[in-house]
């Protein structure tokens, strides 16, 4: 497995300025969170989703659905018995449960994977080096940078890690496929303590490359590889997510999109 999710593909939302589409990240986010309609949050479901077409990051989206199956479940179970509502309809024992209450689980459980989306499509488009250079751009100190950075390998790296170890568990006679789902679990758990202990090796690895390149004294005057041209598609990019998330905030202050108010 590879070390990010970045694509290497020509489409529109690579060949935009780093610092463009980190800036267009929080009006885009601002979106799904306005609504708590489940209508509306489907609308900017489908937002989310053409982003990712137009990021090419259908396939690690692909990859990503199990979690937002178990994301919009889960937000929906949850809340639907734990929202206040005196026009419960469902009950069981101290749990209860109400039309409004599921509609407004599920709107919570589509807002999550609209998000989920956007961090897909962004990381899809985006280099780890192209998210670095565009925080120092926009003046976060670089020993920052550089952690943040790193986040962009973490679970990609985990993921390959463990997909390692249980390739050589199952090269050794491991089934992981036989018994019931309870079995199968069962059989993953050991697992973890190879995972883990490869996973706190590589950090000590890596925490050491850092110090032998004294990347705590770097100096504040760094240059720069790269160097990216601003253009007229990188200001419209930006103006359309401004006008994305101010619109949103706008209807919702308005009384669209909302069945539940403010708790």
């Amino acid at each position: 497995m590879a070390l990010s999710l970045y694509r290497h593909e020509d489409t529109p939302a690579h060949r935009r300025h780093p610092v463009a589409k980190l800036l267009a990240l929080t009006p885009l986010f601002v979106a799904p969170l306005t609504f708590n309609d489940p209508l509306w949050a489907l609308g900017t479901l489908m937002v989310s989703f053409t982003l990712v077409l137009a990021a090419g990051a259908l396939p690690n989206l692909r990859r990503m659905w199990g979690l937002g199956a178990i994301l919009l479940v889960m937000s929906t179970l949850l809340w639907a018995l734990m929202l206040p509502d005196r026009e419960a309809v469902w009950r069981l024992g101290p749990l209860f449960a109400s039309p409004t209450s599921v509609a407004y689980g599920i709107a919570m459980g589509l807002r999550l994977n609209a998000m989920l989306m956007l961090g897909v499509a962004y990381v899809s488009c985006t280099r780890p080096e192209e998210f670095t250079w565009s925080l120092r751009r926009i003046g976060i100190p670089a020993t920052m940078t550089l952690a943040l950075s790193l986040t962009f390998r973490l679970v990609p790296m985990l993921a390959g890690t463990a997909q390692t170890v249980t390739q050589a568990q199952m090269a050794r006679g491991l089934d992981f496929h036989s018994g019931g789902p309870l079995a199968r679990i069962g059989r993953y758990i050991p697992l973890m303590v190879p995972v883990l202990a490869y996973a706190m090796r590589s950090a000590d690895d890596l925490t050491r490359a850092l110090e032998s390149r004294r990347a705590g004294a770097a100096s504040k005057q760094r240059t720069e590889y790269y160097e990216y041209a601003w253009t007229a598609a990188d200001t419209a990019l930006l103006a359309l997510a401004l006008a994305y998330g101010a619109a949103a905030v706008w209807l919702r202050l308005s009384g669209f999109g909302e069945i539940v108010g403010r708790m």
